[in-house]
């Protein structure tokens, strides 16, 4: 299952509403053969714009909270929509979360994908040329 970083906006309650809130989130991510493996509360802050909660509310403070999930594709779609439902949380986004790429090259592996390893003299002899070509120009114009 691919891991997504879910990024919650939730109304700036209470804290014992905060928490169920969360309990209700992660609930709905649980039944969604949702696993989750980390959360992280990022405190009350102040929105970038006012924003609406499903139920007409306007607010410009809200808690700010960010889940580490691992979920099936199809079924990240449906809990992400059962999320948005829920009229504390304001907004809700998952950005799928890929392993890092590392270069062949840099790695100390033969390099692959087309990627060729340039050593210093050949990369000392295309500036001088580069700068030669410059010079040349600069002194063509003059004339």
């Amino acid at each position: 299952m691919p891991s997504y970083e879910v990024s919650i906006i939730a109304k700036s309650l209470a804290k014992t509403e905060t928490v169920q809130v969360l309990k209700r989130v992660c609930q709905t991510i649980w039944n969604g053969e949702g696993v989750i493996k980390r959360v992280e509360h990022l405190g009350v802050r102040d929105t970038p714009y006012k924003m609406s909660s499903p139920d007409g509310q306007r607010w410009t403070q809200a808690r700010y909270v960010l889940l580490d999930v691992d979920m099936s594709i199809p079924n990240s779609r449906t809990i992400l929509s059962e999320v948005r439902k829920d009229f504390d949380v304001i907004r809700t986004n998952a950005i799928r979360l890929d392993q890092s790429f590392i270069r062949p090259c840099t790695s100390g592996r033969q390099c692959e994908f087309g990627e060729i390893s340039i050593d210093e003299t050949k990369r000392k002899n295309w500036k001088r040329n580069k700068l030669k070509k410059t010079y040349m120009r600069t002194q063509n114009r003059e004339k």
